[in-house]
């Protein structure tokens, strides 16, 4: 069962208040150094620590729009999980390759039960841990250790996390109120969601000397029948370029497909730079056209689109161009497990994160390139 918070008018005012005061931290400081690199008439050094400044304020707010979409599906029982068998440490790997480096140092790894196995989504598991152990660094006091230990029982395996007692930090109800997520830019209130819509939980444990663990438990292989493995996207493994395709050299054509004006600008001029040939596209029928007329070698593909969307329009040229084009999804949110398999399905290539920018996508093309010509 979900936590009993259910976001109704008053929980969906409290998520966008807490949002907005979110997105607000992350792109204030922007607008302070956009006036300093003013005052300095925007010289070469201001120039540059500007942009540092701008992407990283973008990267943040895209992270906690992230957290905020995955909040409320995760409460409203709407998000789809990617279920499959896998060792429990390898969730634990995954969580600390996501901390930072402190944090990751402060957290020592005690021996457990190995070989454990779980069901469970393993990319939602890892966030949901990794939150768990940000706020367990977070709490505790500075420079102390947060104990890591895979323990519980064959049919509700646990990973119980303890940290250490900082008398302003008091362990409660408090700790899952929250929408505000730390440096993993989850909250503990997310990822308690996470880990109840997989059947197991995540549950706090004070002791009588206020000693406390958070305690995150999942459903075991006794608990559930094995389904298959989705596979995922090329993305994700070492697959070869299919059969002819050279795809990833400077002047070949793309063609980008997105209903915003501001997105297909900002990517043409770029590729344009890098030395691509780039044709816009604000719908389907306008990309379709563009097959014909200018036989693109690369289509990169917005989702949304009016009319057709990207999935569809996907469909339709892998129908008509078989192999002979490298069809990119470009999504606007993040790239979970789901999103790859559907994008696969529909007979995309690849994946890429609007945020990763164009120079992410000539890395993607030459890397691609190259493996063809190792086929060849």
């Amino acid at each position: 069962m979900l936590d009993s918070a259910e976001p109704g008018a008053e929980g969906r005012s409290s998520l966008l208040r807490q949002l907005a005061h979110e997105l607000r931290d992350a792109l204030s400081p922007l607008a302070s150094s956009a006036d300093l690199a003013r005052v300095r008439n925007f010289d070469q050094e201001a120039s540059r620590l500007l942009a540092q400044k701008v992407e990283r304020g973008l990267r943040r707010a895209l992270a906690i729009l992230d957290a905020f979409v995955l909040a409320e599906q995760c409460e409203n029982g709407a998000l789809q999980l990617a279920m499959t068998r896998l060792p429990l440490e390898q969730i634990v790997a995954t969580a600390r390759e996501a901390l930072r480096g402190p944090d990751r140092a402060r957290c020592r790894f005690v021996s457990g039960q190995e070989g454990t196995a779980v069901r469970a989504d393993p990319v939602r598991s890892a966030q949901a841990l990794a939150a768990v152990l940000a706020h367990a660094t977070a709490v505790g006091p500075p420079d102390s250790l947060v104990d890591v230990q895979i323990c519980g029982t064959a049919a509700q395996p646990q990973i119980r996390v303890r940290g250490g007692i900082d008398p302003e930090q008091t362990p409660g109800d408090a700790w899952f109120a929250t929408w505000r997520g730390g440096e993993t830019g989850l909250p503990l209130r997310t990822a308690r969601c996470l880990m109840r819509l997989q059947r197991g939980d995540l549950e706090l444990v004070i002791g009588q000397r206020g000693e406390w663990e958070l305690v995150v438990s999942f459903a075991g292989e006794e608990a559930t029948t094995d389904r298959a493995r989705r596979e995922p996207l090329p993305s994700q493994q070492a697959e070869p370029a299919r059969s002819g395709q050279m795809v990833g050299a400077a002047g070949e054509t793309i063609v980008i497909v997105d209903d915003s004006r501001e997105v297909r600008r900002a990517y043409r001029e770029a590729l344009v730079a890098l030395g691509y040939r780039v044709i816009e596209a604000a719908d389907a029928d306008l990309a379709l056209r563009a097959l014909d007329e200018a036989n693109p070698q690369v289509a990169l593909i917005d989702i949304h689109l009016p009319r057709m969307n990207g999935y569809r329009l996907a469909q339709t040229i892998r129908a008509r161009a078989g192999a002979a084009i490298y069809l990119v999804m470009l999504s606007g949110m993040a790239l979970d497990a789901v999103t790859r398999d559907l994008a696969r399905e529909a007979g995309f290539d690849e994946c890429l994160d609007k945020m990763a920018g164009p120079i992410a996508l000539r890395e993607l093309l030459l890397k691609r390139n190259s493996l063809g010509n190792d086929e060849g």
